[in-house]
């Protein structure tokens, strides 16, 4: 499973929403998101485009071979 979370694009950077897995310490991109994000900032960020592209390729590729979505029943 993964999650959005608001963090700046590198530090000292604009705010974005990154990608997290529930399991990880970093976004996809590498960011180690430390500091609580205001709701009002985090409504009008963007989002992180190394993420989204990282993202976008778990999405499209082929389950797993072990993975219960991978196999014939």
């Amino acid at each position: 499973m993964y999650e959005m979370c608001a963090g700046v694009e590198k530090p000292g950077d604009a705010l974005v929403w990154h990608v997290m897995a529930k399991s990880a310490a970093t976004t996809l991109c590498g960011q180690r998101l430390g500091r609580q994000v205001d709701e009002a900032s985090a409504q009008r960020a963007g989002h992180c485009s190394t993420c989204m592209a990282l993202f976008g390729k778990l999405m499209t590729a082929p389950p797993a071979v072990s993975s219960p979505a991978g196999t014939d029943r």
